[in-house]
């Protein structure tokens, strides 16, 4: 018979194939059989198709049939020889070779078969489709059989489906634990529909899990959510959320309180005694104040009360570590437990291993902890004293530092070394052990971090004269206390002390405390340094800086100053010159007709130039001593590695200023640049900036290295904000417009968020969120761009599709119009192109300014909507109008697309409230709701930075983003 179903006839060793002269019209199919209904049978059988007439006979063939497999020659070999795999033969062989012993009775179902060998057995079936499935997948012809008998009507065409995808979910239900695996087959969610339990299907279509660990989830998950009385939370997360969270998405309910935080680690070496014969050796991490021992585990999990946090532990560094001590001693490298190094005690002290282990240790930068309770090593009993001496020279002061226990004297250098790792204990010359008190270590160490060692002598640079002041009375020298009293006099009083009065030459009354800021430039001018006017936006810094450079020019004859600030704040230097000291002599140093000459310069009191040019004419404009280089909108240079930055830095001045409103606009990081620039060396290297402030601060919010950096640059930076000062000027409302989606907006809008959600997810987990950020922020982009118009991404020559905002924005004008004046900001073009057309075709009179408008015509454009009262409203792109403006004629302003900075929201709002306004200024904030820009607002609330006692304008978080923020925000 030629469709034989003997389960006997041995495959042969090369392929079959048909007698000569055989002709036979047919095609190949494959059918996934599951008819027996019971969960352990499954076959992927040969399926032929003969055409007869208008019907089409279907034939199921042997796998263990020599005639039968003659049929598959049109196979290729590959595809032939992983289908095979699927015979009889083939599976008994690896029972045979794995161990899994089982029984195949009559019907075809594997009999005698315990729990985990169906594991194994549904694990081998999936590995065997897996390699089949990319050929299966583009097969014409796929059939599935779930019930009854194979023929010409019971078998289904079926299809194969391509994504599978899991999360979980952890919620509290009063007081349960309950946890959902939710399953989504190309992008949709699904029924847990498990075939053979290892197949999924859904709508005709059929799925392949990922991997064996998806599969096994899936399988503990069929019958419903997991629910657990909330008592063993701990145990719970330990069992089952810490295996997902490496692999899969996973959402927990807040009401849970369980926290993943990625804390920065702080490596250390811990010694103990074991079994009272030998010394411990093993390293510890710190991670967020919790002390983790070295494991493989990739997890750690505190519970403290109802409270649990999951600690993401940094496996790399730690292994680096581990391995690193296994270099310091020969009987180590065959020491494999995985926890620690252990060594006798009279190998200990050796040859001076033991000194010679903890100076290596400490070279590496790693702190040593314990020996207060090691019981075989004697502790001095004399209490430690430690003394300094100081003196005044012209570049700094210069520290003798002394430690003693007893007779012992402790050199700089090794103290340094033990305080800097926050080690407690340090040898001695005779072997004992001198512990360091505490305090010693929170009050010198960043003075010993800050300083440097030269021969014994520690050398601080008057800049950091804060860090002294509070070891002031265990220095016994009085021309340094005087010396640092002095400089604290002038940079704290310097109202109450005599001061050049304010030229006849300025033609301005300046308010209180832009006068306070005239006299503080004066008071840094007397001390040489340079100094940060970090006032908020519009409350004058341009005027303040003129009067001071008026001032300078009368101080230093024949000096010239450099202003570099962005182009589109040119003419308003131009103008603000003219208006307030028209006796300043300056020169525009910018447009393709410039040139240079120091002589041509010498001529002109103040030089303006942008920062563009800067960077350009870096070969000329750095042969010029300038007096004074005043940065504009300083924030342009916070990027340390841009050419613009380092072009700055290169140019020669006696002294420096710089203006921002927003000094740090996404983390800490943004300050070092414009430090370094005004006063190099006040903040360290770019390596001890980083280490030491912005990672402790953007990453774990250590509210410790907030107070040190605000204690080092708090002397060079003056900040007003309005509230403190400007009590006349008129309030500031500040509101949300919610704008609500029409169904084609929204169509697009769920289209999108779904289609980015599904990607992005998927390339989280293949590929971390670091290298997967790109990706994030072009789906963040996307969605904000139909927020504001679909017709943004979707380019098309049919009418434009609805825009809510257009419609709230056009019924806003013509509603609230009367004598009012509006700016309208957007940061994308292309909506300020669409509102545009819209305000024409609705006949709304406007002005309108972006990067593209040239200089002349920016002026024009500002004071035609100044002076022309039939002009209601002024289009604006942000990025080039949220700073340099002043339009205090408007009193309402609108955001189109607010977005995570809301620094550059507030200078934009800032454009119409600032010195001069008039009226109360209203401010509305357009968001769509149930969008990612709602979202934003409640991220925004989630994620306030310590930062902010510094000088932060924006929360910055958009860095910081988990895993669960970018589910929360395409969710």
């Amino acid at each position: 018979m030629l469709f034989d179903d003997a389960f006997d006839q041995p495959k042969p060793a090369v392929r079959p194939t048909l007698p000569v002269g055989t002709v036979i019209d047919y095609e190949i199919g494959f059918l996934f059989n599951f008819a027996s209904g019971k969960s352990t049978r499954f076959d992927l059988e040969p399926v032929l198709l003969f055409k007869r007439g208008p019907y089409t006979e279907y034939k199921r063939i042997s796998l263990q049939s020599d005639r039968a497999l003659a049929y598959l020659q049109p196979l290729e070999d590959t595809l032939y020889k992983d289908f095979l795999a699927f015979s009889d033969d083939r599976l008994l062989d690896w029972m045979t070779n794995t161990g899994n012993r089982f029984i195949r009775n009559h019907s075809g179902t594997w009999a005698h078969v315990s729990a985990k060998e169906l594991v194994n057995l549904r694990k081998h079936y999936r590995d065997l489709l897996e390699k089949l499935w990319p050929a299966l997948n583009a097969w014409p012809n796929l059939f599935i059989l779930k019930a009854g008998r194979f023929n010409n009507n019971q078998q289904q065409f079926v299809k194969l489906g391509n994504e599978v995808a899991i999360r979980f979910t952890a919620d509290r239900k009063g007081d349960a634990i309950v946890l959902n695996l939710v399953l989504a087959l190309d992008g949709r969610v699904s029924p847990l529909n498990l075939l053979g339990g290892f197949l999924l299907e859904k709508d005709g279509l059929l799925y392949l899990p990922p991997d064996a660990q998806t599969l096994a989830w899936i399988d503990t998950f069929k019958k419903g959510a997991l629910s657990f009385p909330l008592s063993i939370k701990k145990e719970i997360v330990t069992k089952y959320i810490l295996p997902w969270l490496d692999k899969y998405p996973v959402a927990i309910d807040d009401k849970l309180n369980i926290a993943i935080t990625t804390p920065e680690q702080q490596p250390g070496v811990f010694l103990s005694e074991l079994n009272e014969s030998n010394l411990m050796i093993r390293p510890q991490f710190l991670y967020a104040e919790t002390p983790i021992d070295y494991s493989e585990e990739r997890f750690v999990v505190t519970e403290e009360g109802e409270a649990i946090k999951i600690i993401r532990r940094n496996k790399e560094q730690e292994k680096g570590l581990y391995e690193y001590l296994r270099t310091l001693h020969n009987s180590f490298k065959n020491q494999r437990n995985n926890l620690y190094y252990y060594l006798p005690f009279d190998e200990v002290m050796k040859r001076g291993w033991f000194i010679t282990m903890m100076r290596k240790v400490q070279d590496q930068g790693y702190g040593v902890h314990g020996l207060h309770e090691l019981q075989k090593f004697r502790y001095t009993t004399h209490i430690p004293k430690f003394t300094i001496s100081a003196s005044s020279q012209p570049d700094g002061f210069d520290l003798k530092v002394t430690i003693q226990w007893g007779e012992h004297t402790v050199s700089l250098k090794e103290i340094r070394h033990a305080i800097l790792n926050r080690q407690d204990t340090i040898m001695l010359e005779d072997g004992t052990l001198g512990h360091i008190p505490e305090e010693w270590i929170s009050q010198y160490s960043l003075l010993l971090r800050t300083g440097t060692e030269e021969n014994g002598t520690l050398k601080v640079s008057k800049l950091h004269y804060t860090l002294l002041e509070d070891i002031l009375d265990k220095i016994d020298d009085n021309t340094v206390q005087q010396d640092i009293e002095a400089r604290k006099q002038k940079l704290l009083k310097y109202d109450d002390i005599q001061k050049v009065p304010l030229s006849t030459e300025i033609k301005a009354s300046l308010r209180p405390y832009q006068l306070s800021g005239f006299h503080w430039l004066q008071a840094l001018d007397e001390l040489s340094w340079g100094g940060c006017l970090a006032d908020d936006m519009g409350l004058g810094k341009t005027l303040q800086t003129i009067s001071f450079l008026q001032f300078v020019k009368e101080k230093y004859p024949g000096s010239t100053q450099l202003v570099v600030c962005p182009t589109s704040l040119i003419f308003n230097w131009e103008n603000e010159l003219q208006k307030f000291c028209p006796s300043i002599k300056f020169h525009t140093h910018y447009g393709l007709q410039r040139s240079f000459t120091e002589t041509h310069f010498a001529d002109y009191d103040v030089v303006l130039t942008t920062y563009g040019v800067v960077r350009n004419d870096l070969d000329d404009l750095t042969g010029f001593l300038w007096q004074y280089i005043i940065l504009d909108e300083s924030q342009a240079i916070k990027n340390p590695d841009a050419r613009v930055t380092k072009a700055v830095i290169q140019l020669q001045a006696v002294n420096r200023v710089i203006l921002s409103g927003t000094p740090i606009q996404n983390n800490t990081s943004d300050l070092f640049a414009q430090f370094n620039f005004l006063n190099p060396g006040l903040l360290g290297t770019r390596e001890f900036f980083n280490r030491e402030f912005a990672i402790p601060i953007d990453k774990l919010g250590s509210k410790e290295k907030t107070t040190y950096l605000r204690k080092l640059i708090n002397p060079f930076t003056l900040r007003r904000t309005k509230e403190q000062v400007a009590k006349d000027l008129p309030d500031k409302t500040v509101m949300v417009l919610w704008c609500t989606m029409e169904a084609e907006q929204r169509r697009i809008y769920n289209d999108y968020r779904d289609r980015y959600k599904s990607t992005l997810m998927k390339r989280i987990d293949e590929e971390g969120l670091g290298k997967s950020g790109v990706y994030v922020l072009e789906g963040l982009l996307r969605l904000r761009q139909i927020c504001d118009h679909p017709a943004l991404v979707e380019k098309s020559e049919e009418p434009v599709k609805p825009s809510v905002k257009i419609e709230e924005l056009t019924r806003e004008m013509r509603e609230n119009a009367g004598d009012h004046k509006f700016l309208v900001f957007s940061q994308f073009t292309e909506m300020l192109h669409l509102i545009r057309d819209e305000f024409e075709a609705a006949g709304i009179s406007y002005c309108y300014l972006d990067g593209s408008t040239s200089l002349n015509n920016r002026r024009e454009q500002v004071e035609k909507f100044q002076s022309d009262s039939t002009i209601k409203a002024f289009l604006i792109s942000l990025k080039a109008g949220g700073v340099g403006l002043n339009l205090t004629v408007a009193d309402y302003v609108y955001l189109v697309d607010p977005w995570w900075n809301p620094a550059s929201e507030q200078q934009a709002i800032d454009r119409a409230h600032r010195i001069g306004q008039t009226r109360k200024v209203f401010a509305y904030k357009m968001i769509c709701k149930d969008t990612v820009e709602e979202k934003i607002l409640q991220l925004q609330e989630r994620k306030k930075m310590l930062a902010d006692d510094l000088i932060q304008e924006d929360s910055g978080f958009v860095k910081n983003l988990s895993r669960e923020d970018v589910e929360f925000l395409f969710g």
